[in-house]
């Protein structure tokens, strides 16, 4: 692919997901896959997009105070358990299980999404208890770091139907999932560096382009 049609789709791909709250590995891994890239380091640069993408747009929502920390901590604590596990193993199974599997969890993924439009859109949070609140955020969060660790993907596209269930609105759901994707992806990647072989120019052009691109993407949503 071409260097200049390679940054114009990052550029892209940020800005839609820094919007909806994500980081965009979900089309980074089979994108850097198909490029000839190991599948590996193909998790390790999209987790690191990921990382950029979404911090970039929680800066933004940080600022504008839609981020509900509570709710965030307990999905950033457990993810930065599970996510070594999940890139552990992915290093120990073969190449065509993490690839099966990375399909069958966006599938599901997907549908996930699709449901979560039936359950309610509002900005008033349930009236699930604090333990309860807890207990989804670990639960989740060690599923959310798995993934992340596993496939390359933040998890972000499953958050979104939990945060629609805790009661979360259009705003308050991606500014909120953007900092929990962040944390996830930041652990997923620490966990890959050292089997990852990275050219640190590309990703660096690649991150800013992310960056930009998050920016853009998260003032979109106060549009």
């Amino acid at each position: 692919m071409d260097p200049l049609t390679l940054v114009a789709l990052v550029l892209m791909l940020s800005i839609l997901f820094s919007f909806l709250g994500m980081g965009g590995a979900v089309i980074y891994v089979p994108l850097f896959y198909w490029l000839g890239i190991d599948l590996i380091t193909a998790i390790a640069m999209a987790l690191m997009l990921q990382v950029v993408t979404t911090a970039s747009a929680s800066v933004t929502y940080l600022r504008k105070k839609t981020v509900d920390l509570p709710t965030a901590a307990p999905f950033i604590l457990s993810s930065a358990i599970a996510a070594p596990l999940g890139a552990y193993v992915s290093t120990s199974v073969p190449e065509e299980f993490v690839l099966h599997t990375f399909s069958v969890v966006v599938a599901a993924a997907g549908v996930l999404m699709i449901l979560s439009k039936d359950i309610g859109e509002n900005d008033t949070a349930s009236n699930l208890g604090v333990k309860e609140r807890l207990a989804i955020g670990i639960i989740s969060g060690m599923f959310i770091g798995g993934i992340a660790g596993l496939l390359g993907i933040g998890g972000g596209i499953f958050l979104v139907p939990i945060l629609v269930f805790l009661g979360f609105g259009v705003r308050r759901a991606p500014a909120t999932y953007a900092l929990v994707v962040l944390f996830s992806s930041l652990f997923g990647f620490l966990s890959h560096i050292s089997n990852a072989q990275i050219e640190l120019h590309t990703l660096a052009v690649l991150g800013v382009v992310a960056f930009i691109g998050g920016q853009l993407g998260s003032h979109l949503m106060y549009l």
